[in-house]
């Protein structure tokens, strides 16, 4: 079985091509910039810590691919991304970071109400989720709440999760018609 956000990339590359714009709402450690920097015209990413930019710029620098990379909180996405085809948000903490900086489900709210009428139609964003941590599954619960309440008439939201394993991470897709 794939990693969840080997999933991610999959389901991402589904509706992108080199001619779209994307963004990393979640630089951490650039996997997930890199793979759209591959896949995309151009990539905006975004992190609140300073670890993750540069950790991001010399994984881009290794593939020979780039980015413009933001230290602001993905909430201050609207001021820099005017239209977009897909984005990332990989929550919970840098890994091998300080576990007390994550992501904040009210920012991750905030970012989707800004950034979801600039997302392209046919475009998605997608969400990794963590519950396997207090805060994580916290997190996850609001985040699929307020999804959930997403017209349906304009989105699809669908939840990939391995069933018999609950505290592992999991997708939110939103896709945008």
């Amino acid at each position: 079985m794939k990693k969840i956000v080997d999933l991610a990339h999959d389901f991402l590359s589904e509706v992108l091509n080199e001619t779209d714009t994307a963004v990393d709402f979640t630089c951490g450690q650039g996997f997930d910039t890199c793979f759209l920097a591959a896949h995309c015209q151009h990539v905006f990413g975004f992190d609140i810590q300073i670890e993750a930019i540069k950790l991001t710029k010399q994984a881009l620098f290794e593939r020979n691919l780039s980015a413009e990379l933001i230290l602001a909180s993905h909430a201050k996405a609207a001021d820099t991304v005017d239209r977009f085809k897909a984005g990332i948000f990989n929550l919970g903490y840098l890994p091998h970071g300080d576990k007390a900086i994550t992501t904040q489900a009210l920012e991750v709210i905030s970012a989707l109400d800004q950034m979801l009428p600039r997302l392209l139609t046919g475009g998605r964003i997608i969400l990794v989720l963590y519950p396997g941590f207090a805060h994580g599954l916290a997190e996850s619960a609001e985040i699929e709440s307020y999804c959930e309440k997403l017209p349906a008439k304009i989105y699809d939201v669908t939840r990939i999760q391995l069933t018999n394993r609950c505290q592992a991470p999991y997708l939110l897709l939103i896709d945008k018609h």
